[in-house]
């Protein structure tokens, strides 16, 4: 009757094993299943660097703000000031002043209008920074934004 046992379970875990390979086995996925890439319109696109661009200027007056308040926290990047206003705490809205220059395949550039809660404006240059990540065989889109003052002194207003 041992035996009997010994034999079921050494043809159970024999079993098991032979086809443990096929559930581990890497799929290939050809390019063109991955290359799918969706159209947005101009709009869309629009909206979404206006809300990234929004969002991160929010975190640099943020921060500017913490700093202030509180000297302990140094920031570490580089203390550049991007506004020409030092009484500015929240950004109202912004506007494209130009259309978006594509100056390569991942960099976006877009000269954008500032609008604060204390009705003082102020223009910079924003660069939009996409890279393609695949994970999976899913296409993830990342963006990165970086700001910089603008070279004249002039306000657009």
């Amino acid at each position: 009757m041992k035996q009997f046992v010994y034999l079921i379970i050494l043809l159970l875990i024999i079993g098991c094993a032979n086809n443990s390979y096929k559930m581990m086995e890497a799929e290939s996925v050809t390019d063109e299943a991955i290359s799918v890439e969706e159209k947005t319109s101009f709009d869309a696109l629009e909206d979404a660097y206006s809300v990234l661009i929004t969002e991160k200027l929010q975190d640099y007056l943020d921060k500017q703000i913490l700093v202030k308040q509180h000297p302990e926290f140094k920031s570490k990047e580089k203390d550049v000031k991007l506004f020409n206003s030092k009484d500015v705490k929240e950004i109202q809205q912004i506007n494209f002043i130009e259309q978006p220059e594509v100056l390569s395949d991942s960099i976006t550039k877009i000269i954008t209008q500032v609008h604060f809660n204390n009705t003082e404006t102020d223009t910079i240059v924003s660069y939009i920074k996409t890279s393609s990540t695949m994970i999976d065989g899913v296409k993830f889109k990342t963006s990165k934004a970086v700001f910089e003052r603008m070279k004249s002194s002039t306000k657009i207003d």
